[in-house]
């Protein structure tokens, strides 16, 4: 790139931006609107062409490129096609065996070649029912898995490799700089752009991506026994290839940044980058109602746990009448879910006293809320928590992620708790600390003051924008 020329970056998501809202979308949307001076290309990796999908996002001038790619593209390959063998050399093969058992001292570069290599690997369907991986997988199974039903594991191994080997055969954008928001899928095409065009590799994780399949994958029905472990080292492994190869690994925070070290990221690679918001929208002025509004700003997913602070609040009104929940976000990312909510509130007879809003402007739900609530499994440093904090709203939070950090401050941070933490999945625990804020008008002011002051302090857009540009400006 010629210097004075603007910068190209491709940013690398998958289940986000700019069809799922949330807070990964929005950190994209805010980064790439807030740097006119660079172009940016996505990447978005989504599930399938048959979900309909429809940006939910205004895409800004300044992107230039959006490319989907579909996790299940490989099913309009010829099933029928004519054995195709890879035409590996002994070092390739051994390499792609190592790959195949998860092995950690892998060439990761040398891999991601290997497999973007429709000529020499084979497409996903080629390969898949080439000898080579026939003899590749009896060879695994005798060695670690014979106790087991050859045909489920046969069929398990293919599906887990059968999208992720299509995604990696996918063309990928040129860029200056490639910028993966997660590992997993993501992540390995940052690896594979490193690699093809010899650019730049930068790697946030806004959650820990392995650890996020974890919790979900212990918790499918669709998968059981000792497959569940084998989908989990699968995703522990590809993101080691992200960490390992990335040029700079990025966390939102602290406790994060040491897991993302335990699992394999370059210590002298490694930062910090904390989230931030624009403090100017949220100068609010409450409105004071004759109820207690309590809100949850939130996706209705099962990662959020709603049901659990439905029933929270459930208890809360069995002390306190004059209560009033309002889940605030959209709905229609898992409509299965999203019923069970309401079939949970109905059983509840809540009817009358919870609210799913769907998308709004929840500037105007701010200015009546009491107290903000969530109730999460899973998070990163999220959004919504330094929205609440700037419109000056005390917080109940699970201790998950970056909750605690935002509530209760980093080493000497002296500016006083901003919140109550609670355990994951507990709605006692949940319940009582809403109706001790409720109980206590002088303690829910002082730690909304609080709130700000933090927000203030360590988490604005303008230092966001700073240290990202400057990461961007270091790798011309």
């Amino acid at each position: 790139m010629k210097r004075g020329s603007y910068m190209e970056i491709c940013i690398f998501c998958e289940g986000s931006y700019p069809y799922i809202s949330g807070g990964v979308s929005s950190w994209i949307d805010i980064l790439i609107n807030e740097m006119n001076d660079k172009k940016f290309k996505i990447v978005s990796i989504m599930p399938s062409r048959e979900e309909n999908l429809h940006y939910k996002y205004t895409i800004p001038s300044n992107v230039i490129e959006v490319k989907t790619i579909y996790l299940n593209d490989y099913i309009d390959l010829n099933p029928n096609k004519k054995n195709k063998e890879p035409k590996l050399t002994k070092k390739e093969a051994l390499e792609v065996k190592k790959f195949f058992r998860f092995c950690k001292d892998i060439n990761w570069n040398l891999i991601g070649s290997i497999i973007h290599n429709k000529n020499k690997f084979g497409d996903c369907i080629e390969f898949l029912q080439s000898e080579f991986f026939w003899n590749m997988i009896l060879e695994i199974y005798k060695d670690k898995y014979s106790k087991e039903e050859f045909n489920r594991f046969f069929w398990t191994i293919r599906s887990m490799f059968v999208g992720f080997i299509n995604i990696i055969q996918n063309n990928i954008p040129k860029a200056d700089v490639y910028h993966s928001v997660s590992t997993g899928y993501a992540g390995f095409l940052g690896v594979l752009a490193k690699v093809k065009y010899n650019k730049p590799f930068v790697l946030t994780e806004h959650g820990i991506y392995a650890r996020e399949r974890e919790e979900e994958i212990i918790r499918a029905k669709w998968v059981s026994g000792i497959y569940k472990k084998i989908w989990i080292e699968f995703f522990y492994f590809i993101s080691i290839g992200a960490y390992k190869s990335a040029d700079i690994v990025i966390s939102l925070f602290d406790r994060n940044r040491k897991i993302q070290l335990e699992l394999g990221a370059i210590k002298e690679k490694s930062v910090v980058i904390p989230n931030g918001i624009d403090l100017s929208k949220f100068n609010i002025e409450h409105k004071k109602e004759n109820v207690f509004n309590i809100g949850s700003i939130l996706r209705i997913v099962p990662i959020k746990d709603v049901k659990t602070l439905i029933r929270a609040f459930k208890l809360v009104k069995n002390k306190m009448f004059n209560v009033k929940l309002y889940l605030i976000g959209p709905h229609d990312e898992d409509r299965e879910y999203y019923k069970e909510c309401l079939k949970l509130v109905k059983n509840l007879g809540l009817e009358y006293d919870v609210e799913f809003t769907g998308k709004v402007d929840i500037i105007k739900y701010l200015e009546k809320i009491d107290v903000l609530v969530l109730t999460s499994i899973s998070e990163g440093q999220p959004f919504v928590m330094l929205e609440g904090m700037a419109a000056k709203i005390p917080f109940v939070a699970t201790d998950v992620g970056a909750c605690r950090e935002l509530l209760e401050g980093k080493e000497n941070d002296d500016i006083g708790v901003a919140g109550i933490i609670t355990s994951p999945v507990s709605p006692n625990d949940t319940a009582s600390a809403i109706i001790k804020l409720l109980n206590n008008e002088g303690l829910r002011k002082n730690m909304g003051e609080n709130g700000r002051e933090r927000v203030e302090k360590y988490y604005t857009k303008e230092s966001f924008i700073k240290n990202y540009n400057k990461i961007y400006e270091s790798l011309r």
